[in-house]
């Protein structure tokens, strides 16, 4: 009997061994991915939520605000400042919460002569090199005509693709807020100096 039961416990044995040999494997496997991953996350694409309403109706049309677009941050080349496009929705650190980000729209480049608002000191800013004047498509957004110029080193990432809800799936618009046209005024030197 004791010959049986001493088979069943080295059986039992080393099937333990293999359980646990098969799971240290698969978890070291798996954090060897972690680096990766995070690699990807922080300097290639990323999935965000976007929250808050000083997108809306681009992002977040709901005036709920319970339903929230979820979108494709593309954060690779995210400070080559000659890459942007006017129109394009950026995401930046909060300029007054360095914690925080803030999704905006680029509006103007270095170098123009931006037509400001209400709650900005002057009437008009030439924005200065290598910073864009940002602001939100909701005309209650707090932006550039709060805090000024940003510069390309707050830029994080681009708002590329809304992907959930997927009735709205689809490339973010370049047109929305105040048209570009009516706010930069002039040009006070060119934003891609002639080479010599």
């Amino acid at each position: 009997m004791s010959s049986i039961s001493s088979r069943f416990v080295c059986r039992r044995l080393r099937s333990t061994r293999a359980t646990f040999r098969y799971t240290a494997k698969t978890v070291l496997i798996g954090l060897s991915w972690v680096p990766v991953i995070a690699y990807v996350a922080n300097h290639v694409v990323w999935i965000g939520v976007i929250d808050g309403s000083s997108m809306t109706p681009t992002l977040n049309p709901e005036t709920n605000g319970l339903a929230k677009d979820v979108t494709l941050l593309w954060k690779f080349n995210a400070k080559n400042y000659s890459s942007y496009k006017r129109g394009e929705v950026i995401v930046l650190r909060n300029p007054r919460d360095p914690e925080g980000t803030v999704v905006k729209r680029i509006i103007a480049f270095e170098g123009e002569e931006v037509r400001t608002r209400f709650p900005y000191p002057e009437s008009t800013v030439i924005v200065p090199p290598r910073h864009f004047w940002v602001e939100g498509d909701n005309v209650h957004s707090i932006d550039s005509n709060t805090y000024g110029p940003i510069p390309i080193g707050l830029v994080t990432a681009r708002v590329q693709t809304i992907v959930f809800p997927l009735g709205r799936w689809g490339s973010v618009p370049t047109a929305g807020g105040r048209d570009p046209r009516s706010v930069v005024v002039g040009l006070s030197y060119s934003r891609y100096p002639k080479s010599t």
